[in-house]
């Protein structure tokens, strides 16, 4: 008599194995998504964290630039334009900016003026009726 049964059950254990195997790799599929979500997630959110520690850094060594008296004096002058007793200053006149011919805007409203220009420009512009145009009848 020949073993066939033998055969068939290493077939079927091979199956329950490999059912085993599927259950257990989808079983861990979404955890382990998950758990490299989080990882990618932890690392983008440690680059930012690094990222705002500079900029404070960067904000703490500016503050600390007004401790020292000759920066500061040296900003007034700079920003404030402040100038000490004793000191000349020189001044540049600004140059002079071309202001608008008078007679060309009488003719309408350009695109650069303010909406509000415009609309002042354009109820202006438009025909009155006369007093008497009703009383005709």
């Amino acid at each position: 008599m020949p073993r066939l049964p033998r055969r068939t059950t290493l077939t079927t254990r091979a199956t329950l194995l490999a059912v085993v195997i599927c259950v257990l790799v989808l079983t861990l599929a979404y955890p382990l998504r998950l758990y490299l979500q989080q990882q990618a997630e932890i690392t983008d959110l440690t680059q930012e964290n690094a990222a705002r520690q500079q900029r404070v850094d960067a904000l703490r060594s500016e503050v600390a630039r007004y401790d020292d008296q000759e920066w500061v004096e040296d900003e007034a002058r700079r920003r404030l334009h402040y100038v000490r007793p004793g000191d000349q200053l020189y001044l540049m006149p600004a140059s002079p900016t071309p202001t608008p011919d008078p007679s060309a805007r009488r003719g309408g409203a350009s695109s650069d003026d303010a909406w509000y220009s415009q609309l002042w420009t354009q109820a202006g512009a438009q025909p009155q009726p006369s007093p008497g145009a009703g009383a005709g009848r």
